[in-house]
């Protein structure tokens, strides 16, 4: 008789498992999206031309459309084209958010430092550092050339370039730009130039640098604008400060933190159930901020937050359930990502594993059982070393598909489906079921979503 496996199969899944398999997902969807789905603007490859180019194996890569920003919306139903599943590029919609991009340089930026570690391991998977970096550089030229209204600022544009004409066309989507929007921007600037070391290394910095110049200047309008908006713009900082260090940024993003937690503060009821990914963001921020200075008011507030936020979560259903009276309740891809990034991090930070069981339950139930997660990419092959712990090579390494992704998931070539989110999903509470939204691409918050694993991996 043929082996047919164990007759009971039970993943025990932890806190580790699910963060590798979110990286994992995320950093397969990115390189599938930025190189092979053409939504957006692209160049061909050649106009890269990596110097270790030829050391990256094209037939398992699919690196045939460089993204040079990306589009806002896209059909996530792959079509067949010559015997391969590929995007459908005919279904986009033209409009291009600064977020979005901002979100996919950084994703890739994060990716290159990712790669760079297969030094003197696999010259294929390193030489996807140089690849992602010279892309990195070619998008944020493109952004600052393309994407800035007469005043410099970056603003939400719309495509309107004719296919047959050569010049790029881009409209203004709207006269009103957002400071979180340059915040991102600045990160991205400033991550790229501690990569670059030719003749214009200094270019990047001092960009990124003019930006947090334009925070002091006008903090004061800063102060008047929306929790959710200056909650971005807090992360942002707090991800600008990782990166850079500087004091200029610390004072700023101390005063904008303070004021956050005062708006917070007047209405956490609401807050917490009404904009929990805020409520989340806003832990997050308070974390991040608490480990860069030390000031205990910030480990304060983000326990009062994990207090809060952990009371959502139902053990008798496994899921975390939002107060209120409607019979449904709606969740947003970023919203249970960020959910979850809260609780692993809380975990991360104070040295704790007493929400494992919480966390299995809510990524089982709530984000893989509830079809928010379209498909997944299939595990590494057994000889790449990225199925190895320090990727090894070594037998006693090798890591379980858990690390992965969970067998239960479609792969893109059985569901033809892309790997991504789609926005939301809705909790049917009578039936305790969920109903998935439109299938569909949303670049603002899968790149939202990419850069947070990234980030949080590299930390």
């Amino acid at each position: 008789m043929k082996f047919i496996g164990p007759f009971l199969r039970i993943n025990t899944l932890n806190k580790n498992n699910i963060k590798n398999q979110f990286f994992y997902l995320s950093k397969e969807s990115l390189k599938d999206i930025v190189f092979d789905s053409k939504c957006g603007i692209y160049i061909p490859l050649k106009d890269l031309k990596p110097k270790s180019f030829s050391k990256i194996d094209i037939t398992t890569t699919n690196l045939n459309s460089p993204l040079l920003c990306i589009y806002k919306k896209a059909d996530a139903k792959l079509k067949s084209e010559e015997g391969t599943l590929v995007w459908n590029e005919n279904k986009v919609k033209k409009d291009i958010t600064i977020n979005s991009n901002a979100f996919m340089t950084l994703s890739l930026l994060e990716m290159a430092d990712y790669y760079s570690s297969f030094r003197n391991i696999d010259d294929s998977q390193y030489a996807l550092s140089s690849l992602y970096l010279k892309l990195c550089k070619e998008q944020l030229e493109f952004y600052a050339s393309y994407f800035r209204n007469k005043d410099g600022l970056f603003v939400d544009k719309k495509d309107l370039t004719d296919p047959m004409n050569q010049e790029f066309n881009f409209e203004d989507k709207n006269t009103k730009f957002r400071f979180s929007d340059q915040a991102f921007m600045m990160a991205a600037y400033y991550k790229y130039s501690s990569h670059d070391k030719g003749k214009h290394e200094g270019e990047y910095k001092k960009f990124a640098l003019d930006i947090l110049n334009m925070f002091t200047q006008y903090k004061e309008e800063i102060y008047n604008v929306s929790f959710e908006e200056l909650n971005k713009i807090c992360f942002a900082l707090n991800v600008f400060y990782k990166y850079s260090g500087l004091q200029e940024c610390e004072h700023l993003l101390l005063d904008f933190s303070d004021l956050l937690m005062e708006q917070y503060n007047t209405k956490p009821a609401i807050i917490i159930n009404a904009k929990l990914d805020y409520a989340c963001m806003l832990f997050i921020n308070c974390t991040l901020v608490y480990n860069s200075t030390l000031m205990h008011k910030f480990k304060d507030a983000s326990d009062d937050l994990y207090e809060k936020l952990t009371k959502l979560y139902e053990s008798t259903k496994g899921l975390f359930l939002k107060e209120n009276t409607d019979k449904e309740i709606n969740y947003t891809c970023d919203e249970l990502l960020l959910y979850m990034y809260s609780m692993m991090i809380y975990s991360d930070f104070n040295d704790i594993e007493d929400n494992s069981n919480m966390l299995q339950d809510i990524f089982k139930h709530q984000v893989l059982d509830s079809g928010i997660i379209l498909s997944w990419p299939e595990a590494p092959a057994l000889d790449n070393a990225e199925h190895y712990r320090n990727f090894s090579l070594k037998s006693e390494d090798l890591l379980k598909d858990e690390d992965f992704r969970m067998p239960t998931m479609p792969t893109p070539e059985s569901s033809e489906l892309a790997p991504i989110f789609i926005k939301n999903v809705v909790y049917n509470k009578r039936k305790e079921t969920f109903k998935q939204s439109k299938i569909s691409f949303d670049s603002s918050k899968n790149m939202f979503i990419f850069f947070l694993t990234t980030f949080f991996r590299n930390q």
